[in-house]
Formats: structure tokens, sequence, C-alpha cells
């Protein structure tokens, strides 16, 4: 997970929107692109252009969003958006020698889009005014219970079957990582379903999402529960599940 130093995000000012059909970027992971419409290589240039020197780190915040597909699509429009959207920092960026991009984004926070900007005169993608979803003032809690019970399910013999659940882990036994950022890192890796990760993102309650994870790890286990029950070695001889 790459290390991003701490960046205050400025709500007053519009910021470019990049958006996906079934990615969604949740504050605290990381999300590898790869940047080829002319449009979104316009957008990265004008991104990188706010950086000062050589880190990309100054670059201006993207707002990743997620295209509705429950919305019928409309001729010669442009795709409605969710209205949720993670705010992501560049913290890896290379040109490539075809004019495109590849960048890291690291996620921030999480907000709601206010105003939609098409695209306008020599600006090709979209861009919108967004404000937090979680309060900026707010202190987040440390939720030590939350924490305990995502250790113990985490390390739950049937949840440890799974490779993507051995991986994330040790991250819950990090004390240098808050409570929430546990649970946005355990929630990213775990949670695939695109339905899911969005109704995280949206999330503005940080016990709510911290439970919505739990309950990913706790239907993990009666997979694999399932799975057990299944083993072709009890089956009675001639038959199969198939």
């Amino acid at each position: 997970m790459p290390q991003a130093k701490a960046i205050k995000v400025d709500f007053s000012k519009a910021m470019p929107v990049f958006p996906l059909a079934s990615t969604v970027l949740l504050p605290h992971a990381v999300q590898g692109l790869h940047i080829f419409e002319p449009r979104y290589r316009q957008m990265v240039e004008a991104c990188i252009e706010q950086a000062k020197g050589d880190s990309v780190l100054s670059a201006m915040p993207i707002a990743m969003a997620t295209i509705d597909r429950t919305s019928p699509a409309r001729s010669g429009c442009k795709p409605i958006l969710k209205p949720a959207v993670c705010i992501g920092q560049i913290v890896q960026h290379e040109r490539l020698a075809d004019g495109h991009h590849t960048i890291v984004l690291h996620g921030v926070c999480r907000a709601h889009i206010v105003e939609l900007q098409e695209p306008k005169g020599e600006r090709l993608y979209r861009q919108a005014m967004v404000r937090p979803i979680e309060p900026l003032s707010r202190p987040m809690p440390r939720m030590p219970e939350a924490r305990r019970v995502l250790k113990e399910l985490l390390h739950r013999e049937r949840v440890q079957r799974f490779c993507s659940v051995k991986a994330v882990s040790a991250w819950a036994e990090r004390e240098e990582l808050p409570t929430h950022a546990v649970v946005e890192l355990v929630g990213s890796a775990l949670i695939q379903e695109e339905r899911l990760r969005y109704a995280l993102l949206e999330c503005a309650d940080p016990w709510e999402r911290a439970r919505m994870v739990a309950r990913t790890l706790v239907g993990l286990e009666s997979v694999m529960a399932g799975a057990e029950a299944q083993r072709s070695a009890e089956w009675p001889k001639g038959l199969s599940w198939n």
C-alpha cells in the first residue's frame, strides 16, 4: 500500500471527475489505472500540472465516480453518475511513450457530487463541485470493539482458508492503523460486488461500515462451511452434486 502524505482537499473548487462502470475506490485503498482516452489523458495532464516539482502528491485530486447502470442510457448524452464519489490522490504516475498514462490513486475521503459540470471549451472531461460525506471537523471514533470483532473474524479457521483474507488479516494487527482505516482496507480487499462496494462508499457511519465488513466475513465463513459439506469423500457411491 503506497504511503501518501496527508493532504487537505479544497472543496471550494471543482475537481476532475473520472467515471468508471464497475470500479469503486474506497478511502485508504489504492487503485491502479491505465489512462488512454484523450479526455482522461487531458485530465491527468491537468492534474499533474498542479504538482510542485517532481512530486505527484501535489497533483490535483480526482473524484472517482461510478456510472449508474440502472438508469436508462440516453442517446448522445454522457452517462449518469451515482452521487457518491471517492476523492483520490495520485501517488504514482508514469507517462508512456504512446501518450497514455499509468497512475495509482490513493483514496482520501468520500464525498457527494453537488454540481456536475459538463466539458466546456478546451476541457474535454467533466468536473464537479463536491462536498464531504463525513464532517471534516469530526474526529473518527476509536471503535475498539469493532477492532476486536474484525480481528476475531479474520482469524477464524474457515475464513483464513481464503487467500484474500490471509493477505489482509495482518492489517488488523497493526496498531498504527486506526480501526476505521482497517475497515476500509479489509472492505476494499474482500468486497468485490459493485453494489456492496458502492454501499460501503456512500455510508457515512463508520460503525455501520464496520458491520458491513463483519457481515462479509461471516458470509465467507458460511461459504466455506457449505463447501465442506459437499466433500466428495462423504458422498454415497455413484452420487455427486452436479
